[in-house]
């Protein structure tokens, strides 16, 4: 059986499904509005999942970075600005899963 779930796990499974209900009622009054609050609402539950799987907080940080620079880079194609900062921060998990998984080589 497995513990309890950590609390970043929890937090962004509840803000998720908060946005989720919440594009729901946008989308019944007909607002198109709905798309993007959605979208946003699934990341969030991603990054659930992703906190719920990754074992320890070293692996974590640059997963959650990981999927927040995706969100960036998709959302960046129609606003340019969050394109570039979506792949800056793509970068900066890359560097520090990096240097988490050196000082993991170092330590044993």
């Amino acid at each position: 059986m497995r513990g309890p779930s950590p609390i970043s796990a929890v937090i962004f499974a509840v803000f998720g499904a908060v946005l989720l209900v919440s594009a729901l009622v946008l989308a019944i009054l007909g607002s198109f509005g709905f798309i993007a609050v959605a979208s946003v609402g699934m990341f969030f539950v991603a990054a659930a999942l992703i906190a719920q799987a990754t074992p320890s907080a070293a692996t974590r940080a640059p997963a959650l970075l990981a999927l927040s620079a995706i969100a960036l880079i998709v959302f960046g194609l129609t606003a340019s600005p969050f394109f570039y900062l979506g792949w800056g921060l793509l970068a900066g998990a890359a560097i520090l899963a990096l240097l988490n998984g050196r000082r993991a080589g170092t330590e044993r």
